[in-house]
């Protein structure tokens, strides 16, 4: 929502900014300008399709002159343009929105799927196909959590089911759950529940055998 009422308002700007200079031009009437607002709004459309966020058929533009061409004011032209604009920039908002939703879920089917190995933000940002620095804000943006906070609580989660069973011990429990260090497991595991791993394993037996 904030990037698209940005780009309409820079839309509403530009149109603002060029009808006041198309204004001054001797010999400019309404038609130079209906031709040129058409190509302004072309011209969105283009940016929008290259980025790969908008698609449409060259039907799409059908009504587009018969549409400005019903405007015989320099006002009515410039609404024409902004809702134009408008629209575009909603239809990029919302395949962005989409794009990064499929990103995050890749991202996050990944981790679920390799939290016991050793790996970084650059191995998943590698994985979706984009810049670690822009994996990195998307995934934080998306989920309220870096890439190490939810690594880790997906980490704690394995670790916690792993603890409960009678045959798994706790340096094995570690080693499942991603964790080749004994004593950084225990360290980090208390941070993240209150609790060692061995008082979190003889609670969850205890419940067992009761």
């Amino acid at each position: 929502k904030r990037v698209m009422d940005k780009d309409v308002a820079g839309a509403l700007s530009c149109a603002e900014e060029f009808i006041r200079w198309m204004e001054k031009q001797p010999g400019v009437d309404l038609e130079d300008m209906r031709i040129k607002i058409l190509e302004l709004v072309m011209g969105v459309e283009k940016k929008a399709f290259f980025a790969g966020t908008v698609k449409y058929a060259i039907s799409c533009r059908r009504n587009y002159i018969h549409e400005i061409q019903e405007y015989t004011d320099i006002e009515g032209m410039k609404k024409w343009f902004l809702g134009k604009t408008s629209e575009i920039c909603s239809n990029m908002e919302s395949a962005r929105e989409k794009e990064a939703v499929s990103i995050i879920e890749k991202a996050k089917s990944y981790i679920r799927d390799n939290y016991k190995k050793d790996i970084s933000l650059d191995e998943v940002s590698r994985e979706v196909d984009i810049s670690p620095y822009y994996f990195s804000k998307l995934f934080k943006d998306s989920t309220e959590q870096n890439f190490i906070e939810y690594l880790t609580k997906i980490r704690i989660e394995k670790a916690k089911e792993f603890l409960v069973k009678p045959d798994i011990s706790i340096k094995e429990a570690g080693i499942r759950s991603g964790y080749t260090d004994p004593n950084y497991f225990s360290r980090i595991f208390k941070k993240h529940t209150g609790k060692s791993p061995l008082e979190y394993k003889d609670e969850g037996e205890s419940q067992q055998i009761s």
